[in-house]
């Protein structure tokens, strides 16, 4: 059961707090109507905002009562231990997708907390005898690798689709998207440090790096170049930094270097484009020998080298 001081918790690490009229529910009922769905003053109800790392989108479900496009989640059991525990066991309920498929985000002394309390009315529902109220919603965030084709519950959810982050839909039903971002980029680097010390390099995914490469790739179609270029070193890093011979990554860790040499060519910075191009380069020549799929890469990075240093008289 949901406990005040697991609220208080919530409460203690939430950036930008909660509102008004979740102060008030708070001070004026006891745990069991907090989560109460029958209290019309309002209750807490849970949910996970679900990242696909490898195209920063979001998942939103077109929710069957209401009509609207949402993020996974709902009421809070009287069995469930936790906001969290209730946020995940609706995640999996309306998605399909499991606790093993998820990274949890936004961890304090290794536990999950809500990154958002976004307080919103529900209208009134005759059908379920409902008077209009609000939900408090405990938003918990979830970074996800694997295939966008999910399998919803078909009873809650009418259909499926994923948003870019920078999408203004986003902007209305949620407090503060633009933090997303940053919250996403310093949980994946904790994961993958405790990943790494479990399992030495033993895995395939490398999210932290797929992941500041989409970032990066924002940046660089919005002619941010200084943005781009931090982004695109950072993820050849964690990539570096993470991993031995594992090749899941590889084609955004080529398309990183290749980016980023167009950056320093817009900023005319030749020397750093050569070291990013035969980066890459060698790159791809330590891909091919796991999959041949890799040797046109090598031509194409090798052709610009030599396009590079003709340019500036190096060869």
């Amino acid at each position: 059961m949901v406990t005040k001081l697991e609220i208080q918790k919530h409460l203690k690490y939430l950036k930008n707090g909660a509102s008004k009229k979740f102060i008030e529910l708070f001070n004026n009922f006891d745990e069991e109507d907090l989560c109460d769905r029958k209290n019309f003053t309002g209750h807490i109800t849970a949910s996970g905002t679900i990242i696909h790392v490898p195209t920063r989108e979001v998942l939103l479900l077109h929710h069957k009562t209401l009509d609207k496009w949402h993020i996974p989640g709902g009421h809070v059991d009287l069995d469930d231990d936790s906001l969290f525990d209730a946020a995940l066991r609706e995640v999996e309920e309306e998605t399909g997708l499991t606790v093993e498929q998820l990274i949890p985000i936004n961890l304090i002394k290794n536990k999950p907390y809500c990154v958002e309390i976004n307080s919103h009315p529900i209208p009134r529902n005759e059908k379920k005898n409902e008077d209009q109220h609000y939900h408090h919603d405990f938003r918990f965030v979830f970074a996800y690798t694997g295939n966008k084709r999910i399998h919803i519950d078909l009873n809650e959810s009418l259909n499926y689709k994923w948003l870019s982050i920078d999408d203004p839909y986003l902007q209305k039903i949620m407090t503060d998207p633009e933090t997303l971002d940053p919250i996403l980029l310093e949980g994946l680097e904790s994961f993958e440090q405790s990943v790494k010390l479990v399992r030495h390099n033993d895995y395939l995914v490398t999210p932290l790096a797929s992941y500041l490469f989409q970032l990066g790739q924002h940046h660089y179609d919005r002619g941010n170049w200084e943005s781009a270029e931090q982004m695109f070193r950072r993820s050849v890093s964690a990539y570096e930094n993470t991993y031995d011979d594992e090749y899941e990554t590889p084609p955004s860790i080529l398309a990183a270097c290749w980016n980023l040499a167009t950056v320093y060519e817009k900023t005319n910075r030749h020397s750093q484009k050569l070291q990013a191009l035969e980066k890459g380069l060698n790159f791809a020549k330590e891909f091919s020998r796991l999959d041949e799929n890799f040797l046109p890469e090598i031509s194409e990075f090798t052709e610009r080298i030599d396009a590079s240093r003709h340019s500036t008289g190096q060869l």
